[in-house]
C-alpha cells in the first residue's frame, strides 16, 4: 500500500521546532533551499511519531516563497537536486565532546518528485531525533520568522543565535565569533560531490567578515525580530593586525510587537546615558566608570525581560 500523502500548509505562524544540535551542525544551503526545508519541517508537530509524505503545487509554493512562478518552475529541479544532496554533520555528545572525536552526517531530505506541476517531498529519517518529540535543547521559531529573510547569511546567523541562547527571548547576549568559527558557521566553500572544498570564497578575513557576517547583522538588526549594537572587530596585535574575531550584542525578539515596546521603554534611558556622556566630554571631566552596562541593565529591569540597549557612539 503506497503511502499517503499530504498536502502543505502555508502557514506563517507554524513552528519550525528544530533540535538546537542539528541547528548547530555544520551545514551549509542556499537561501531557496533554506526556505523549502523551512516549510517541510514546520509541517511536523509535536505529538508525530513518524515522518509524512508531503505534496503541495508550484503556485503555491512560489507565493508563499514570494518569488516569481515561473523562475520557481525553471529552478525548481535545481533546488531540489541540491537540497538533495545536502548534508548535516553533528558533533556527537554535545559542544563539549572533543571536537572530531564522533560525529554524524546525514542528509535533510531523503526524496523530491516533480510530476506535472506538483512537487512531493519527504524529510530524511535520519533527522527524526531532532524533530520528532522535542522535550528540551530545541529552537522553534515561526515559519514567517524564517521566510522573511532575503540571504542565506542572516536566515543561518537568526537560527544558531537562537539556538545558543536556549530561545531566550528579549534578554541581552553578547557573542564573539572567531574568523574560524564564522567559517564553521557559514561554509563559505565550493565543494565538490564528495565534499571536498575545491574553493574558498572568501580566503581573507576582511572578506569573510565584510561578506558574511556584517550584512547578516544588518539584516537581522533592521528586522523585526532582533537588535544589534556593540559590533566590533578586533585585531591581532602582531604586524600587519591581521583580523581575528568580530563581537556583538544583541537580544532576540519572538514577535514586531515585542520589539517596539522593547524599543519604546529604553528611549530614556539612552537619551540619559548619552545627555550624561555628552556633558562629561564637553566639560572635559575625568573619565570615570562607563554607566553604559548600569543602564542596559535597568531597562532590562524595567522592560521584565525587555532590555534596551544603549547606542554605541
Amino acid at each position: 500500500m503506497a503511502d499517503k500523502n499530504y498536502s502543505l500548509q502555508y502557514d506563517p505562524t507554524y513552528r519550525v521546532a528544530t533540535a538546537n544540535d542539528l541547528i548547530k551542525g555544520r551545514q551549509k544551503m542556499s537561501l531557496r533551499e533554506a526556505q523549502l526545508l523551512f516549510i517541510a519541517i514546520a509541517q511536523v508537530v509535536h505529538d508525530d511519531k513518524d515522518f509524512k509524505t508531503y505534496t503541495t503545487t508550484v503556485p503555491e509554493l512560489a507565493t508563499f516563497m514570494e518569488i516569481d512562478e515561473n523562475s520557481l518552475y525553471r529552478d525548481l529541479e535545481g533546488i531540489c537536486t541540491s537540497l538533495c544532496s545536502q548534508v548535516v554533520k553533528i558533533q556527537v555528545g554535545g559542544e563539549n565532546a572533543k571536537k572530531g572525536k564522533k560525529w554524524k552526517i546525514f542528509h535533510w531530505v531523503s526524496s523530491a518528485m516533480y510530476d506535472n506541476g506538483k512537487l512531493t517531498l519527504r524529510l530524511s529519517d535520519d533527522i527524526k531525533p531532532y524533530l520528532l518529540e522535542l522535550e528540551a535543547h530545541y529552537a522553534q521559531p515561526f515559519l514567517g520568522t524564517l521566510m522573511t529573510f532575503r540571504s542565506y547569511y542572516a536566515t543561518r546567523l537568526y537560527q544558531y543565535l537562537l539556538a545558543d541562547i536556549g530561545a531566550k527571548w528579549g534578554k541581552i547576549y553578547e557573542w564573539n565569533f572567531t574568523c574560524e568559527q564564522l567559517r564553521d558557521l557559514f561554509q563559505p566553500y565550493v565543494k565538490d560531490d564528495k565534499g571536498n572544498v575545491i574553493k574558498e570564497l572568501y580566503p581573507r578575513n576582511y572578506d569573510l567578515v565584510r561578506f558574511t557576517i556584517k550584512p547578516a547583522l544588518e539584516e537581522l538588526g533592521a528586522s523585526d525580530f532582533a537588535y544589534v549594537w556593540d559590533y566590533e572587530e578586533h585585531r591581532a596585535k602582531t604586524r600587519g593586525r591581521p583580523l581575528q574575531s568580530v563581537s556583538f550584542k544583541a537580544i532576540l525578539f519572538e514577535n514586531k510587537e515585542k520589539k517596539d515596546f522593547y524599543l519604546k521603554r529604553v528611549k530614556p534611558f539612552a537619551a540619559q546615558y548619552n545627555a550624561e556622556r555628552s556633558a562629561a566630554i564637553a566639560t572635559q571631566e575625568p573619565a570615570g566608570a562607563d554607566k553604559k552596562e548600569e543602564y542596559e541593565q535597568i531597562a532590562f529591569t524595567g522592560c521584565e525581560g525587555m532590555t534596551e540597549p544603549i547606542d554605541k557612539e
